[in-house]
């Protein structure tokens, strides 16, 4: 037998050796508890639909799944804990829009590429962006925002959850519409960023619906407009961007499920079916929908697709704005 041959013969059979292992995977999977990463610290939106999710999850495979907080370096420590773990299915890992579509473009050297590095599982929530302004200022509306910060150019700021998070890069987009001069007061969250703007010293920030819902109802924050097609049923009487006249602006913020590049596509699929059963499920609908997350699941594919334009819609926000890794 010539030496080419042997080696095709050695392909195929490694090849159907392979098939077989996954196959073999696929079909004891699950057979021990999943470990899902949150690449960010317990509390907060991130960490309760991790939870949520991971709780509904190992009541339908059966085995346990435990979330465990990585945070730090802005999520990359998680982030390269769930790329170096084995792909098995045994680690996923719980991903934001900075962390699967911002951090690949930020970097000179990208820490991670999303598609290279993970396989997408399923997108599972979205949720949305408001404008929002301390209720002890005058200002009641986007129209009389853009009037004070024009007739005062350069004293007004805006605090973000950290540097190239949505609510800076959405607030990025916001400016580039109205030509406003407004400077960027980054932090660690969007926690203290709204501690500031109740301390009267932060003049306006793009919230998460869910961080400042209960801020909003209690009178404290005054929401001017919110970032989607249409308006909130949680909070009808606030127009969009589109409707406070500003023009087309729909930034939802988003979550989804990845796990390590190479993990079994039986297993990826298996994984994608119990999300979308589980973000459909009308009990956990529900329950999140009233803290302004709303559930919705995608293919594999579709995930990976999504994740592919989000990265090119932001690259040149990015690219325009000068954002760059802190």
């Amino acid at each position: 037998m010539h030496d080419s041959m042997k080696r095709r013969l050695a392909k195929v059979l490694l090849c159907a050796v392979t098939l077989l292992a996954h196959s073999a995977v696929a079909q004891e999977y699950p057979g021990k508890p999943i470990k899902f990463i949150a690449p960010i610290a317990a509390g907060g939106l991130t960490d309760t639909l991790t939870r949520a999710l991971g709780q509904r999850l190992s009541e339908r495979v059966g085995q346990p799944v435990i979330v465990e907080n990585r945070p730090g370096a802005g999520g990359l420590i998680g982030m390269d804990a769930a790329a170096k773990s084995a792909p098995d299915g045994y680690t996923i890992v719980m991903v934001y829009q900075g962390l699967a579509s911002v951090n690949p473009i930020l970097f000179k050297v990208p820490p991670y590429e999303t598609l290279r590095d993970f396989a997408p599982i399923a997108q599972v929530a979205t949720f949305p962006m408001v404008l929002v302004v301390n209720a002890s200022t005058p200002i009641g509306s986007v129209k009389e925002l853009i009037e004070q910060a024009r007739a005062k150019p350069g004293t007004m700021n805006y605090g973000s959850a950290g540097n190239a998070t949505t609510s800076h890069l959405v607030m990025e987009l916001f400016k580039r519409k109205t030509a406003l001069d407004l400077l960027h007061i980054p932090y660690k969250g969007e926690a203290p960023a709204l501690t500031e703007l109740l301390g009267g010293r932060v003049s306006v920030t793009f919230n998460s619906l869910p961080s400042v819902l209960a801020h909003i109802r209690s009178g404290k924050v005054r929401a001017l407009a919110i970032a989607t097609r249409e308006r909130s049923r949680l909070l009808p009487e606030v127009p969009t961007i589109t409707e406070a006249g500003i023009g087309d602006l729909e930034v939802p913020g988003w979550y989804g499920v990845l796990a390590p590049a190479g993990t079994p596509r039986q297993v990826v699929e298996r994984l994608s079916r119990e999300f979308n059963a589980v973000v459909n499920e009308p009990d956990t609908r529900a329950r999140l929908a009233s803290q302004g997350i709303d559930l919705g699941g995608s293919s594999p594919d579709a995930f990976g697709k999504w994740i592919r334009e989000e990265t090119d819609r932001w690259r040149k926000v990015i690219v325009d704005a000068g954002i760059r890794a802190d």
